[in-house]
């Protein structure tokens, strides 16, 4: 996956910098690294970088706004990796233009599964024509997360709540993998999962409906019994 895939690298702890970037070189990225947002403009020019992690909180400003500024020079895709947990903090982290984003401190296999999700959505929209900026596109699926809104047969619409976006955007980023409920809730909701909270179930219910109203197939969000999900791809047509 990392074959050719160049990573702008943009984290103020050297110590984590060296770590991550050690991972992500050994698992064959191309990575070049920055502490600030001036190094991340910087190399916006000077490379030709596929995707930018940046941390949430750097010394010369704010990892958000350098997202929106990426997005307006870049086609990169962008992972925004913080400290910052909550549900809120998560929504304004997609909102801002970027992909993915990471709480921290994340195990360097995790860090590496979200880089290869986004790596091969983003191919997978250069492939067929589209653009990787917010709106993700699944064969007749479609997700703008800056908006809040699913898009499938016909150009049918229907609105989706912070929460349901938030759940659909993580199953898309990892899809045809299994994604346990634990990593779901705490992406989603803020918290972990436990046996007795049906609150996913309950969202995903409701995701589901909506896949019926706009004329997708409902199984494309599979359920792995006492394990997880799966976007199953080949479902959405």
């Amino acid at each position: 996956m990392g074959a050719g895939t160049v990573i702008a690298l943009i984290e103020d702890d050297p110590a984590l910098s060296r770590a991550m970037s050690e991972y992500l070189s050994v698992s064959g990225f191309a990575v070049v690294t920055g502490a600030s947002c001036r190094d991340a403009r910087t190399l916006s020019g000077s490379h030709h970088v596929d995707l930018f992690i940046l941390d949430r909180n750097l010394p010369d400003g704010d990892g958000l706004s350098l997202a929106g500024y990426l997005r307006r020079v870049s086609d990169a895709s962008i992972i925004i990796l913080s400290g910052k947990g909550e549900v809120n903090a998560r929504i304004e982290g997609l909102n801002s233009g970027a992909d993915d984003y990471l709480v921290k401190p994340a195990a360097p296999e995790e860090l590496l599964a979200r880089v290869n999700a986004v790596v091969r959505r983003s191919r997978a929209g250069r492939n067929q024509g589209g653009t990787a900026a917010n709106v993700w596109r699944v064969n007749n699926l479609t997700l703008d997360p800056v908006n809040n809104q699913l898009g499938g047969a016909e150009q049918t619409r229907a609105d989706l709540t912070e929460t349901e976006t938030l759940i659909l955007s993580r199953l898309i980023q990892s899809q045809d993998e299994l994604v346990d409920k634990n990593s779901l809730s705490l992406f989603a909701l803020g918290r972990p999962w436990h046996p007795e909270d049906r609150s996913i179930d309950v969202h995903l219910a409701r995701l589901r409906r909506k896949f019926r109203d706009v004329g997708l197939n409902e199984n494309t969000i599979h359920t792995v019994r006492g394990k997880g999900y799966r976007f199953v791809s080949a479902a959405t047509g």
